[in-house]
Order: structure tokens, then C-alpha cells, then sequence
């Protein structure tokens, strides 16, 4: 028995294919599975294409699902500049993102607001992909989650799971560790008299500066199971975005160096003074950095920018070379029911709170973050802070 399928590239969008159509080219045959896909997903996902004349990305495609969410049909959206359904003005920075994945290739996760037909404005986290491998096609697949965290039941369960595992943590893991590190101390100082060896005094010293960043880590995720609840605060203050950064590099320099990795940053001296929780958002840049270093092989390099967008907000970049993530992986990199591996590339590697703790603090003061990457082509980590924190 034969299956017929839509054939999407028919102007009505509804005409039935016969299947042996398909079989005269491996295109034909992969394009006519992803046309079944497309329609049948839950996701609100939109195929654009950039523009011969005006090079704007205009939309060819929607799915079903897209129609549901938004209220705009296929009829009255195609064509159009994919601009004009963004909840910002024409200086937001997820168009910046945009015009970087479609002049780069890569693929991008970011938050963008969506106009729907009503006029209602949808919080959405967007995943930008090109179509297909192929370096001479334009198009790209736009995939809109709607942030409605009281309708994913499967994101709380797997968030439960984590908190309860948090909570863990506090005893299970503090309590031995704090006597790693009393002990490494006593060595480490000859308080009890001379060691002998300095080669022994070298390895405490390590054994205590490894105990020091695992304390570190587990605070970092106890906090994150702080950062869901209600009582969670900010201690706000004024500083200089530069100190903050030359800070964060200071303390990676030493596994910089070891590892033959290049840091740099790049902040003009006059930029606006931050107003925020300086502590934390020190932790945030750390984990980006921690992160960088993790997947940028020797003779690679980091650097550490800001930038003030067009409609006042600020931009901090961490921008490494390394191996990049793939689209797959980019997908999920904010979602809670991912695995404890680290999801930012390599999953033999770290726990994978890093980039929900940067996600979660940054939106604690106002802002979004975005993440432009490709496999092999590294990684652009981007924190945006509104222009009311900005003096």
C-alpha cells in the first residue's frame, strides 16, 4: 500500500503527492519526510529565507502549529518581513543575532518576542538552524517555545528532581569536603611543623585549591535552587562593567596559561557604569569563561567584550574558538529536562548547571541570553542587560 504525503512545495500547501514523485532524488525523498514532520510537531516552527533584493529574511513557511500558537496563517504571513512580527523596534539586538546567524551559518538560541495576530505579545525562546548543510541555501528553520513554565509538566518534574538533589548536596557533600579542606590547610601551612618535602606542600596546596572550587560549585548550585524561589534577592550595587570583567579573566588566567589558551578583553574605559548584583553576575561571567576553557583546545582563545546596543542595553560577549555545539545541542542547552552531563558540548564533561544558572540570574535582573554556535566554529555567549541598569 501506497502513503501519500503533502506535498509543501504546491501553492494550496494541502495537495496530496503521489510518494514515487519523491524517489526521483534524495532530496526529494528527505524533504518529503521533514514535510510530514513539520506539520505534526508541537513546536510553532517557521522556515525563512533571506531576500535576494533586500536581503531582509522574509518568511516562506509556517506549520500548523505555528498557526495555532500565533493566530497568523500561512496565507497571510508568507513573504513577509520576519522583522515585522518581533515584538522590538528596529535597534533590539535579537536582530543583531539574527543578521550574525544568517550572514555566519551557525545556529543560535536567544529570547525574541513575538507579535501574534491579536496584537498580544508572546514571551518565546527562538532556535535559528540553516535549512540544510548546503553553503548556497538561504534558508533557515526558526523554532518558537513559548515560556509558560505552569504548562511544561515535564520541566517542573525534572526541575523537582534537581532541587531535591541540591538539597542533598548541603550535607552529603559540604560536610566531608570542609574537613579536605581543614586538613589540606594544616599541611599546606606546616602548622604542626615542618612537612620536609616541598613537593608535599605543592600538593596540598593543590588538593586545597581543587576543594576550594568544588566548595565554590556547590554553593553556585545550591543558589541555583535558591534562584527558583520566591525569597530570592539581589544585593544591587554601582560598578565598573571593565573591573568586573579584568576580574573574572584574573581568576582563569592561571588554567588559561596551562592550557595555552589566549584571554583578552575588550571594553572601552568611558563604558556606563552597571547597576546590578556585582557578586553574582561576577559568578555568571565565571561560568562562561569556565565553560570556554573546557572546550577550547591549546593554542585557542577567549575574550571578554561589552558593547552598548542601539536601543541603550548592554551586551557582554564571551567568545571562544572551540568546538563549537551543534544544532542539537543548542536546542536544549536552557531546558531542565536535560541530562546532569554538561550539554554545552561535550557530555563527558561537567554537570550542566553552568548555562541555567547564567540563564536564571541573568533574567533575575531584567535580561536575556542568547548563544551563537556551530559545530567546530566555537561559541558566542551573549548577556543582555536592559539600558535600565546602565547609569
Amino acid at each position: 500500500m501506497k502513503v501519500s504525503v503533502i506535498d509543501s512545495q504546491s501553492a494550496g500547501h494541502g495537495r496530496i503527492s503521489d510518494p514515487d514523485i519523491l524517489t526521483g532524488s534524495r532530496y526529494e525523498q528527505e524533504f518529503g519526510l521533514f514535510d510530514s514532520v513539520f506539520h505534526e510537531v508541537s513546536n510553532a516552527i517557521v522556515i525563512i529565507a533571506r531576500d535576494s533584493e533586500s536581503r531582509s529574511p522574509v518568511i516562506s513557511d509556517v506549520n500548523h502549529h505555528f498557526e495555532l500558537v500565533t493566530g497568523h496563517t500561512l496565507e497571510q504571513i508568507r513573504s513577509k518581513n520576519l522583522y515585522d512580527f518581533l515584538g522590538d523596534n528596529s535597534t533590539s539586538p535579537d536582530r543583531q543575532i539574527i543578521e550574525q546567524v544568517i550572514h555566519s551559518r551557525q545556529s543560535a538560541v536567544f529570547f525574541c518576542p513575538w507579535i501574534t495576530a491579536t496584537g498580544k505579545v508572546l514571551d518565546i525562546n527562538m532556535t535559528i538552524r540553516p535549512f540544510t548543510s548546503e553553503e548556497d541555501d538561504s534558508r533557515f528553520i526558526c523554532v518558537l517555545r513559548e515560556n509558560k513554565p505552569e504548562n511544561k509538566s515535564r520541566d517542573q518534574a525534572a526541575r523537582e528532581i534537581k532541587r531535591n538533589l541540591l538539597a542533598a548536596m548541603h550535607h552529603n557533600f559540604r560536610t566531608p569536603l570542609n574537613g579536605i579542606l581543614g586538613y589540606s590547610e594544616v599541611i599546606m601551612t606546616e602548622m604542626l611543623g615542618p612537612v620536609g618535602q616541598d613537593s608535599y606542600r605543592d600538593y596540598a596546596r593543590d588538593i586545597h585549591g581543587a576543594g576550594q572550587d568544588l566548595l565554590q560549585l556547590i554553593d553556585n548550585l545550591l543558589e541555583l535552587k535558591e534562584l527558583e524561589t520566591t525569597e530570592f534577592e539581589l544585593h544591587e550595587e554601582r560598578f565598573t562593567l571593565i573591573d568586573l570583567l579584568a576580574g573574572c579573566l584574573k581568576k582563569v588566567s592561571p588554567d588559561a596559561a596551562k592550557a595555552n589558551i589566549h584571554l583578552s578583553s575588550n571594553v572601552k574605559e568611558d563604558f556606563p557604569v552597571i547597576y546590578g548584583d556585582k557578586c553574582r553576575l561576577q559568578q555568571v561571567v565565571h561560568s562562561l569563561l569556565t565553560n570556554a576553557l573546557k572546550f577550547t583546545a591549546s593554542g585557542g582563545k577567549i575574550t571578554l567584550s561589552a558593547e552598548l546596543a542601539a536601543d541603550g542595553s548592554c551586551i557582554i560577549n564571551c567568545v571562544d574558538n572551540g568546538v563549537g555545539m551543534p544544532s542539537q545541542q543548542l536546542a536544549k542547552v536552557f531546558s531542565h529536562d536535560t541530562h546532569l552531563s554538561d550539554i554545552y558540548s561535550n557530555p563527558t564533561v561537567g554537570i550542566g548547571f553552568g548555562l541555567s544558572y547564567v540563564k536564571q540570574m541573568i533574567e533575575r535582573h531584567g535580561g536575556t541570553v542568547s548563544i551563537i554556535s556551530a559545530l567546530g566554529q566555537g561559541a558566542k555567549v551573549s548577556l543582555h542587560l536592559p539600558a535600565h541598569r546602565l547609569d
